[in-house]
């Protein structure tokens, strides 16, 4: 999971915030920057969702929440003709880290550091033909203020992943990870959101289309032996894998948003 974006602003100024979710970012560099030379089984999977709902799909792309930008690095062989551009609250400590892949491989994108919350400011205002947002709605205390940001910047095609269900039901769940250092073990959001109520804001904010499509994983993932947050699969009474970190499980989906 991006833990840059999971934990709770609740109590803090947005300095201390910013702060602690680039002290984050540094103990959890390995699930950045290992992205670069092998892409997760969901960065290829969301890929070809897009690919299937979107195609053709050309001009100017923005990735919000984009941690080190490999997500980035990937569409950008995979999906041609996009003028790419990346935010991340984060992007002090992990960018440098990454430049690196992106100069190997003459990949000339914008990386901007900044907020979610101050999409516009951040970004000056442009619109753009396709925004992702992956890994990041569940993970904050609510989606709403994050919508608005989103769509608003969209003038085309929106993809998110998240926890989601068909239940007409909204769960807040709050975890600490108590294997990971005091000032960084949390909380953390893994907010399971029901899909009804979700499309029903998106529409109210412009929407026009609206796609949901589960992702369940192709590989059996072991759980971490360390004991704390960390990706893993089970197989349920049918032999589908479902994911789970720690104890919570992790339905995870891919939604396509547009507006015209």
């Amino acid at each position: 999971m991006k833990r840059t974006s999971a934990l709770a602003q609740e109590g803090r100024t947005y300095a201390e915030f910013e702060k602690q979710l680039e002290a984050v970012a540094e103990q959890d560099l390995s699930f950045h920057m290992r992205q670069f030379e092998q892409p997760y089984r969901s960065t290829v999977a969301l890929t070809n969702f897009i690919q299937r709902v979107a195609s053709p799909v050309h001009g100017d792309a923005l990735d919000v929440g984009c941690g080190a930008g490999a997500l980035i690095h990937y569409l950008n062989r995979q999906i041609l003709g996009l003028r790419w551009t990346g935010v991340d609250i984060a992007g002090k400590v992990l960018f440098p880290k990454s430049r690196e892949f992106f100069e190997r491989d003459r990949l000339d994108a914008r990386l901007l550091c900044g907020d979610f919350s101050r999409l516009e400011s951040v970004v000056d205002g442009a619109r753009f033909d396709l925004v992702l947002c992956t890994q990041v709605v569940s993970y904050i205390a609510g989606y709403e203020d994050l919508l608005t940001q989103l769509i608003s910047v969209t003038r085309g095609w929106l993809f998110l992943s998240g926890l989601f269900t068909e239940f007409d039901v909204d769960a807040t769940i709050a975890a600490n990870d108590y294997t990971w250092p005091e000032e960084v073990n949390g909380p953390y959001n893994y907010n399971v959101y029901g899909l009804p109520r979700f499309r029903s804001h998106c529409e109210k904010l412009g929407a026009d289309r609206f796609l949901a499509e589960p992702f369940v994983i192709d590989i059996d993932l072991p759980a971490p032996g360390h004991g704390g947050l960390g990706t893993y699969t089970r197989l349920d009474a049918e032999g589908a894998r479902m994911q789970f970190s720690g104890p919570i499980y992790l339905p995870w989906h891919f939604v396509a948003i547009h507006k015209s």
